[in-house]
């Protein structure tokens, strides 16, 4: 279905498709890291609810965009105004929800620095005494992964006969030959480090979609034009 689009408002039509291919592809991407995360994010599950499940929510993200850019991409080639004024509304939707999540992530970051100490100090207590098979494998998750010891070094548990992890999965581990490092600092940076990844990667992400924004309404308009002037 042509419109009786000029040269630039072609342009703009096969941008704005491009664009949706990638979005698409970007959809794709976060659905198979969230699969492959579910897994790998089962020891944060045991300091907090919400760290565990961020594996969920690439899950759900994933499909939410990979299903916006095919809305997208039928729009772009259907020449259809409603649906491409529909794919940016959708677009704005999304990026007000990614500003107010950083927003709230920013307001809300003390608190949940208090409540990641706690869950983290919960954690190994529960591993020290023994009776919480799933906070052992957290535990020995974080001291093999992270090259780290007990919350605040090797002192923590109680003896010289430590966790395997604390020596890298070696029998034998000694308050020597263990990590010296604490485990607590060494998850926090984790968590900041991935933090400020999630964070760069949502402000890319809301830049594309302002202009995809752009590329719809820009699209749309030209055709809503073009229909007229057949009149």
């Amino acid at each position: 279905m042509s419109a009786g689009l000029s040269c630039g408002s072609s342009t703009i039509k096969y941008l704005l498709f491009f664009f949706n291919f990638l979005f698409a592809l970007c959809g794709l991407l976060l659905v198979v890291l969230g699969a492959l995360s579910l897994h790998a994010t089962a020891p944060l599950s045991q300091i907090g609810n919400h760290l565990g499940s961020s594996a969920i929510v690439l899950l759900i993200a994933g499909i939410i965009i990979f299903v916006i850019a095919f809305y997208g991409c039928c729009g772009a080639v259907r020449e259809s105004h409603c649906m491409l004024v529909t794919f940016a509304v959708l677009l704005l939707v999304i990026i007000v929800v990614e500003v107010v999540a950083c927003v709230l992530a920013f307001v809300y970051s003390s608190q949940a620095h208090d409540e990641v100490n706690l869950g983290i100090n919960k954690l190994f207590e529960n591993a020290n005494q023994g009776d919480d098979k799933l906070a052992g494998e957290a535990v020995d998750y974080f001291q093999k992964n992270l090259k780290c010891c007990g919350t605040n070094g090797p002192s923590f548990w109680q003896g010289l006969s430590l966790r395997p992890s604390c020596c890298g999965g070696q029998s034998g581990c000694t308050v020597i030959t263990a990590y010296q490092d604490g485990c607590k600092q060494k998850i926090e940076d984790f968590l900041v480090k991935n933090g400020k990844i999630v964070g760069g990667v949502a402000i890319g992400v809301a830049l594309v979609e302002l202009l995809g924004v752009w590329f719809a309404l820009g699209l749309a308009g030209a055709i809503k034009k073009a229909e007229r002037s057949r009149y």
